[in-house]
């Protein structure tokens, strides 16, 4: 339990947990990722949602990662959380910036679809001993998606998709059930936006971090979480530094089940052929380039290391980073930062139709958390 107040509002009592996986999970003494659950207790929505994520951004120097990759999928009509910024303040201690997240939930799901009432599944990997696995259709591993929201009906319509993929890989070709049951088209467009910001923790690369969703009466549709693998730095044959990296191959990246059979059947490679040259036309029209300059200048006091708890990037790095993917979002062509050189104190990184546009929202909100006896209290 803690008390908050954001931007000078006390917004009384909510509930504090820890999140974060491999990468990301830190505790208190570093600078932890956080779920407010608004009506944990009182039962009341705050700002209009329910609950929020603070992401900690511990992987992104630039700071513009995950909200540029977010709004890509907004402004190809997926379904997509909105974000934000908020600078965190614990028991008064400064925790540097966070990004907030617009958490997926029943009232997400009444916003971005025609019926919210379906059931929506969260599809990352899962520990199994002490080795992550990871959590895919027609893997016998049903049971090991989480159900985040609508009625508990024992996995069947997850268990309706893996025996269309088990019976698709068995006979070479995409059976006629499966094709019914997936939405193809938004799968296809999803999956070059993963390509497009170079994601290298989706559903296409992981398969990790995504959602899928059941809507009554409707083909399933996968929804992207957790993106702070996007954008990602590599290091080119040169030696230099890159934002983004394109794999000449892009089969070798299929490693999900439904991308496998997609590529695998002429009608669902055509669409994935046609939605390239969409993609990148919408994406680089100019609109991303803008938010993602608006959101450089806006963070721009956050670039210096000590403003950030924990923080392994210099400022030089995460500027530098950031116009890199400005670059990229311009023209659509990875930028060495200077020929033959990497900056110092790199950041470390991976290498490998809704009823609104959801687009970042710039503000900057205040949360301070304190702790009473045993339980941490709002304030």
């Amino acid at each position: 339990r803690a008390d908050a107040v954001v931007d000078g509002e006390a917004i009384g009592d909510i509930g504090v947990r820890l999140r974060g996986g491999l990468g990301s999970f830190s505790r208190f003494d570093g600078k932890p990722k956080f779920e407010l659950d608004f009506n944990r207790f009182s039962g009341e929505t705050r700002f209009g949602l329910k609950s929020i994520s603070l992401n900690n951004m511990v992987s992104d120097c630039s700071r513009i990662r995950e909200s540029l990759a977010y709004a890509t999928y907004g402004l190809l009509g997926l379904p997509t959380s909105r974000t934000g910024y908020a600078q965190l303040f614990i028991n008064g201690e400064d925790y540097g910036l966070f990004l907030t997240l617009e958490t997926q939930d029943d009232q997400w799901l009444d916003q971005s679809f025609e019926d919210g009432s379906g059931t929506l599944y969260d599809g990352k990997y899962v520990f199994s001993t002490f080795w992550p696995l990871i959590v895919d259709f027609g893997m016998d591993r049903d049971h090991w998606f989480d159900l985040e929201e609508g009625e508990d009906v024992g996995f069947e319509d997850i268990g309706r998709i893996s025996q269309g993929v088990t019976r698709s890989f068995q006979t070479g070709r995409m059976d006629p059930t499966l094709k019914s049951l997936v939405d193809w088209e938004q799968l296809t467009t999803l999956l070059r936006i993963e390509e497009w910001t170079t994601s290298g923790d989706g559903y296409q690369s992981g398969p990790n971090n995504y959602r899928v969703y059941f809507e009554p009466g409707k083909p399933m549709v996968i929804t992207p979480w957790d993106r702070d693998d996007t954008f990602t730095t590599n290091q080119a044959d040169t030696g230099s530094s890159v934002a983004v990296h394109h794999t000449p191959d892009r089969f070798s990246q299929q490693a999900s089940s439904l991308g496998q059979i997609c590529f695998a059947d002429e009608d669902c490679f055509a669409l994935w052929e046609a939605t390239e040259s969409v993609v990148k036309e919408r994406l680089v029209d100019g609109e991303l380039h803008a938010l993602g300059e608006a959101l450089f200048s806006l963070l721009d006091p956050f670039y210096d290391e000590k403003a950030v708890r924990d923080e392994t990037c210099s400022a030089e790095t995460g500027r530098l980073e950031a116009e890199a993917i400005l670059d990229y979002l311009q023209t659509g062509e990875a930028e060495a930062w200077s020929e033959g050189e990497e900056p110092e104190a790199a950041c470390s990184t991976s290498s490998t139709g809704t009823k609104r546009l959801l687009t970042p929202l710039l503000v900057i909100p205040l949360f301070i958390l304190r702790r009473q006896k045993r339980a941490w209290t709002l304030l």
